[in-house]
């Protein structure tokens, strides 16, 4: 009897999904048969338009036969195996794999049952921009199949759109890496420099030897410690670095007479506000620029405004910050966490600082990290451009390539050094504090390939976003977007459309919390189209207007893993924090659209 049973549910549970993969086949089908028809209607050929008609129907008709067979074949054949994996069950049961991975959304298997799927799914940036992939496509396909076909113009010559087929679509990501190299490889090179600086404990060291002389005037350690952060983040885009020094700072801050939200929004804080400041952050300014393709605009373009807009917002941070450490540390029960206090006393402890000494080797660490930064801000601003009639720079460089070859032989000087010329700074950085903290060849690279492996994420996030701006840009579609959207702003007021491109910004942020797979995405068809506007946007302003953006969205939220993770560690829940910190978001809020009005009126800083 209970067999019995246990059979009637698995046939009920083949049968839901039998049918809704059903739905889902021909729901598909009858988009693409609306597509066809629709092209042969609007283009008024009936002969084109019945045979469109006709070729739909056999197509359903040959789906309906082949999702049949499929089912009794590979249901029957695979019954066995089914019952006791966890096999998605979609790939027996249909011919087209994106029905079945909607299914597989909806339904899932669970000790050998098919349960409804009720856990809330956060699909990843890579499924985001893949699916993305697979949009644009068959918008390509639609516009083609109504307008026809696309031609544009590059260097004065008329070229044909090319229209993406499956497999296009499938090796795009592939294309993408190849056409971003320069900046995966930066990428990897500074993934391996921050594992071996981390791996030193240097940076550890430096912090724990800040809190040694700030003993008693603990309400100091706020400022100092939030703008070290915000220069990390500004500069190298310090995000998931910051997630040790939680623990670190969390018992200090305790025991100095403060909560778990003052050492959570000193981090936090701290860094996020210097990445949405970024100035020069190769991980948001670097894609961003390289993807916008705008001839004329570098990662100087527009730094003027962004350092101010860096200070203004670290200023305001700390201030806020500071505000609340000392209200908590005057009336411990103003804290939003009070409740809290004992629970986090226990379970935190005062970390034992001697483990990160500060000892001569690891100064020099510091030394040439913090010199390595500053040098690549000297090697990549424009002095020439900056200084009327000055050209020190280009002469020194080509005195050296034609006097001394075996020591420098590159085509950029002191100025215009490229993201390879940048690689090759981090490389030798790394190169110099691996020796400094020698061990052995192997530890050596294990850290080089640790630190790179932590980029090879952001590496596919790039390469799929620059694969689907390829796309676009080879069907066509691209000078389309880019022709509208130029026509749209051109027509708008510019401080309307920066404050309309900042709520899109913000909104896409949710979806990509990557910045550089944010960048990839949007600037290929956002720059060109803000370049050729007559709105008085410029494509820096909107860098630095998606650099606010995105930098404002992962300070709170919840896709936001960095951030998810700081409050596990302080031990603070989120609503806990959305109660402390709503009024310090506020505020920051409101001074970033203050200053991207502002900047809109003085474009040349902008």
């Amino acid at each position: 009897m209970k067999q019995t049973k246990n059979v009637i549910k698995e046939k009920k549970y083949w049968n839901k999904i039998i049918w809704s993969n059903l739905f889902f086949t021909y729901a598909l089908l009858f988009l693409i048969l609306c597509c066809t028809c629709w092209s042969s209607a609007f283009n008024g050929d009936k002969n084109k338009f019945y045979a469109n008609l006709v070729f739909g129907c056999f197509l359903l008709i040959v789906s309906f036969v082949l999702i049949v067979t499929f089912t009794i074949l590979n249901v029957k054949k695979n019954k066995n195996i089914l019952k006791n994996s966890k096999f998605i069950a979609y790939l027996y049961t249909t011919w087209i794999p994106i029905a079945g991975a909607i299914t597989s959304y909806i339904y899932k298997f669970k000790e050998n049952k098919l349960v409804k799927n009720k856990k809330a799914y956060a699909p990843s940036a890579y499924t985001i921009l893949f699916f993305l992939t697979l949009a644009i496509a068959l918008i390509i396909w639609i516009i083609y199949l109504t307008k026809g076909v696309i031609t544009y113009e590059v260097d004065g010559e008329t070229v044909t759109g090319v229209v993406p087929g499956i497999l296009d679509v499938l090796m795009s990501p592939l294309k993408g890496f190849v056409d971003a190299g320069e900046l995966i490889i930066f990428l990897l090179i500074i993934g391996a420099f921050l594992q071996i600086v981390n791996a030193s404990k240097s940076i550890e060291a430096g912090i724990s030897a800040i809190i040694k002389k700030m003993n008693g005037k603990e309400i100091y350690l706020i400022p100092v410690l939030m703008l070290c952060f915000s220069i990390g983040g500004t500069t190298f885009g310090m995000c998931e670095e910051t997630l040790p020094f939680y623990l670190i700072l969390t018992p200090i801050m305790l025991a100095a007479g403060f909560d778990a939200l003052t050492s959570l929004f000193t981090i936090l804080f701290g860094a996020g506000l210097g990445v949405a400041g970024s100035i020069l952050n190769p991980f948001l300014i670097a894609p961003a620029v390289s993807a916008a393709g705008v001839e004329g605009l570098t990662t100087t373009t527009g730094i003027a405004w962004r350092i101010i807009t860096y200070a203004l917002l670290v200023i305001i941070g700390i201030a806020c910050v500071t505000y609340h450490a000392y209200r908590v540390k005057k009336d411990p029960k103003k804290s939003i966490v009070y409740e809290q206090f004992e629970d986090h006393h226990k379970h935190f402890k005062i970390g034992n600082t001697e483990q990160y000494q500060l000892t001569t080797k690891r100064k020099a660490i510091l030394w040439i990290f913090g010199f390595t930064f500053l040098l690549m801000i000297l090697m990549v601003i424009d002095w020439e451009g900056l200084i009327p009639g000055f050209t020190g720079f280009t002469w020194f460089n080509n005195w050296l390539r034609e006097n001394l070859p075996f020591i420098w032989s590159g085509e950029h000087g002191i100025g215009g050094w490229s993201l390879i010329e940048m690689s090759f700074l981090f490389f030798t950085s790394a190169l110099i504090i691996g020796i400094i903290t020698w061990k052995s060849e192997e530890d050596f690279l294990q850290n080089i390939f640790t630190g790179a492996r932590d980029f090879i994420g952001v590496a596919f996030i790039i390469a799929i976003a620059r694969g689907l701006s390829m796309m676009l840009t080879s069907s066509g579609v691209n000078s389309i977007l880019v022709s509208g959207l130029s026509n749209m702003m051109n027509n708008i007021n510019a401080q309307l459309g920066i404050l309309i491109i900042f709520v899109i910004f913000i909104i896409l942020s949710f979806l990509i919390p990557s910045t550089s797979g944010f960048a990839s995405t949007v600037f290929p068809v956002m720059g060109p189209a803000i370049a050729t506007s007559t709105s008085g946007l410029t494509v820096s302003g909107a860098i630095t207007t998606f650099s606010l953006a995105n930098g404002f969205v992962n300070l709170f939220s919840p896709t936001a893993g960095p951030f998810v993770a700081g409050c596990s560690l302080c031990k603070v829940s989120l609503n806990d924090f959305y109660k402390g910190a709503w009024k310090t978001l506020g505020i920051i809020l409101l001074t970033m659209i203050t200053l991207i009005l502002i900047g809109t009126t003085v474009p040349k800083l902008f």
